[in-house]
This record gives structure tokens, sequence and C-alpha cells, in this order.
């Protein structure tokens, strides 16, 4: 009888990669594995060399001598063919919560989005975007909220809200 052994994270941990014809062949922790296409990696120089350093980067040195990391997420595509929307999937659940702790905040301090967004000096249509998980606001944008919210950014990118 065969056993199965689940390991948190195996889905971002590169095992083994290769050069071959097609493209660069990758393999996850999970047994997944697939071939990226030379076209989709758009290197500058001919590939000649491929290592993984580290569980999440695949380097690829070409024959000019550079050398292009490709990042687990962009194999991980080409490994599993769900991956793409799961990945979407969760990105935009992501964004919906932090549209709703904004909202929550920005309500509790009795501010309007146009009172939040001056004080914090960035767009009203920007609160409302990121408010309705249409927008990814920037870093500086998250910093600028909070502070405008008088948060911690912990608080507002990532748990409880007030």
């Amino acid at each position: 009888m065969s056993t199965f052994t689940f390991v948190t994270g195996a889905d971002r941990m590169i095992v083994a990669a290769a050069l071959t014809e097609a493209g660069l062949r990758v393999r996850f922790a999970d047994e997944r594995a697939g071939v990226i296409p030379w076209g989709a990696l758009r290197l500058p120089a001919e590939a000649v060399r491929v290592k993984v350093p580290r569980s999440h980067v695949i380097e690829v040195e070409m024959a000019n001598g550079a050398v292009e990391e490709v990042p687990w997420d962009f194999a991980r595509h080409y490994a599993c063919a769900g991956y793409q929307f799961t990945s979407e999937a969760s990105g935009s659940r992501g964004r919906w919560l932090l549209g709703e702790r904004l909202r929550t905040v920005r309500a509790r301090r009795g501010l309007s989005q146009e009172a939040l967004a001056h004080r914090a000096r960035v767009s009203r249509v920007s609160v409302s975007r990121i408010e309705g998980g249409t927008q990814v606001p920037r870093f500086g944008t998250l910093v600028a909220l909070a502070a405008a919210l008088s948060v911690e950014l912990e608080e507002l990118v990532g748990g409880s809200s007030d």
C-alpha cells in the first residue's frame, strides 16, 4: 500500500530543473512537473545551464554569461493547470478582505471616503476602488491610509480592525 505525505508549502518548493528542447522542465516537491516553453521565458540569449540554488527560484545561465531568475510562482503555472485560477482567486479574495477592513476601520472613525482620501493624500476614487476590491494599492498608499486612520499597517492589511 502506498502512502501520501503532505508537505506544507510543497507547491512553492522547486526540487529539480532541466533544460530541454521544448523549454525549461521543472519539478516541485509535491511531484507536480511541467515545461516552461522557451518563448514564455523570453531569455535574451541561449540558455546553457540551469540550477536551483534555493527552493523557490531557478537560475538560468545564458551563453552571454548573464543569469536570469525564474520564480516559483511563474514556474508553477506550467506545472499545475489549475494554479493560475487558484492564484487569481486567492488574490481576488485578498483584495476583497483588504477593502472590507479599510471600510470597517474608516466607518468606525466616522470618516467618509473623501475625508480619508484627503487625510491620506490619495484620490477618493482610489479609496473607493480599494474598498471595492478592484484596485491593488501600492505600499506607500497603504502606509498613508493606515496613518490617516491612526492604525498600524499590520492591522489594516492583515488583522483585526480596531
